[in-house]
């Protein structure tokens, strides 16, 4: 806005009493844009209050985003079209697409903060079971309508884990169950036994890397060393034959 613009403005404020404070939002960060972006969202609208509640025993695919992101904005209409596809689907309780505004303070904010959301627009997907422990990032491409809906028919599916035993194969539910019934400590010596056992595959391999790498070099030598040899052999030989034929 130039100065004379804002000048008048402030000079009709005064004038006329109606302007109490004047402030200015870029294009798209004004309060209008925003609420228009929010409203405009398909998905289930997701803060600190409802999360638990709503996403509880469900699998999901969850949007954090900013509403003057751009990157978000340009995935909006697929994420609105993925949230009417499943709307839409019969029998389609146990799954909710929902979308999580992180400028919305402190409800979304502060959800956003417990996932510990850096980039936006971020996805998160699957069983939200526990508070969303078991939630992974989806790392697709273009996020069209077609890539979502498509990544979501495939990964949007009853997972194993101890919140979901039944979707467990026989093997993978004894164990799981063989774990569930330790006790902290137990499952604590149980993490540190497994993280030592991969520190020890480690210096195994680096060890047993060393000697191949050993091995390697010294074949190259000798290799090279024999295609010296092979080199000024025939090189003598050509000499001999060109001396026969003097």
């Amino acid at each position: 806005m130039h100065l004379q613009q804002l000048l008048l403005l402030l000079l009709a404020c005064t004038q006329h009493h109606v302007c109490k404070a004047y402030t200015y939002e870029p294009p798209g960060r004004d309060p209008v844009s925003i609420d228009k972006i929010r409203s405009s969202e398909k998905a289930v609208t997701l803060t600190s209050d409802n999360f638990d509640e709503l996403t509880e025993g469900k699998l999901v695919f969850i949007k954090f985003y900013a509403p003057y992101c751009p990157h978000c904005k340009s995935i909006a209409g697929a994420w609105s079209e993925l949230a009417t596809y499943y709307q839409e689907l019969p029998d389609n309780e146990n799954v909710l697409i929902g979308s999580i505004d992180c400028t919305d303070s402190p409800k979304g904010k502060d959800l956003c903060a417990r996932f510990k959301m850096i980039g936006l627009p971020t996805l998160l997907y699957g069983d939200a079971s526990l508070g969303g422990v078991y939630l992974e990032e989806f790392g697709g491409g273009d996020k069209t309508f077609e890539e979502l809906k498509s990544f979501a028919v495939e990964k949007l599916v009853p997972t194993c884990n101890p919140a979901n035993l039944d979707a467990c194969s026989t093997d993978k539910r004894q164990d799981m169950e063989a774990f569930m019934a330790m006790s902290y400590q137990e499952l604590d010596d149980k993490i540190k036994g497994m993280e030592k056992h991969q520190e020890d595959l480690k210096a195994s391999f680096k060890n047993m890397f060393a000697t191949l790498q050993k091995n390697y070099d010294h074949k190259i030598m000798e290799k090279e060393l024999q295609i010296t040899r092979a080199k000024a052999n025939v090189k003598l030989i050509e000499e001999v034959i060109a001396t026969r034929k003097q």
